[in-house]
């Protein structure tokens, strides 16, 4: 197992999206600086612009956190970085923005978002190769995972999985059963597993020299249950209790 006790991803719970809400919105740089400021680990998520451009956000449609619609990889970096974050003054950042804010401060756990533009996971990897700060990297797609253990197998990598139904209705069945049985771990050798809270506890076979992560948890009362049975969570919406 590569990940040990001092490890980020066992020992201090992580922001979901950065520590955001009275006035700060999610995944904005004010956000992840909160988080550095309190000391807590941040979860992002990465998208390819139209035109080849990491930038951190959540949805893969824009219309919930800008009000502009279409999908976020459909759009031009400079398209992108025009729109505002509702009910903010900021803009989408961009991965080199969030780096810069993390950089010797926290550590990131950075979701590759599934898209049409695969080179994504070449260029999420060549940019860690020249980022000195602490992180993990992690996806749904497995494939993504294989891809990075293949360009750098130093870099600590997890996979995403859930058995939630909503989660998986518009994925096909051979993707849903991937997914919610992590079936091509054999493949991609995880260091870790970062389940829907809702989906535990997991079988000892499963997470076998693998730490368990839970997302998302949303109160003290939820994180107190699954305390059991996992290393650590992502939250949101509430401080955990340390």
């Amino acid at each position: 197992m590569r990940i040990d006790e001092n490890c980020f991803l066992v020992t201090e719970p992580i922001a979901h999206r950065g520590l955001w809400g009275d006035g700060v919105a999610e995944n904005s740089l004010s956000a992840y600086k909160k988080a550095a400021e309190n000391g807590y680990p941040v979860e992002i998520d990465l998208y390819l612009s139209k035109d080849g451009e990491l930038f951190s956000f959540h949805d893969k449609t824009l219309d919930r956190m800008t009000g502009e619609s279409g999908y976020i990889y459909d759009k031009t970096a400079a398209e992108l970085k025009s729109l505002k974050l509702v009910g903010s003054d900021e803009g989408i950042p961009t991965f080199d923005q969030v780096l810069s804010v993390a950089e010797n401060k926290i550590p990131l756990l950075i979701e590759i978002k599934n898209q049409p533009d695969k080179s994504v996971v070449d260029k999420t990897v060549a940019r860690l190769k020249r980022y000195g700060g602490v992180f993990a990297i992690q996806s749904f797609n497995p494939l993504y995972i294989a891809r990075v253990k293949k360009l750098a197998p130093e870099f600590l990598r997890g996979i995403l999985a859930t058995a939630d139904e909503e989660e998986l209705k518009n994925e096909k069945p051979l993707t849903r059963f991937i997914i919610k049985n992590t079936a091509l771990n054999f493949l991609i050798k995880p260091d870790f597993i970062s389940y829907d809270y809702k989906g535990l506890p997991l079988k000892k076979r499963r997470t076998k020299n693998k730490a368990v992560i839970c997302w998302t948890v949303t109160s003290q009362e939820i994180y107190d249950k699954v305390k059991p049975f996992a290393d650590n969570i992502i939250f949101e919406n509430f401080i955990p209790e340390r």
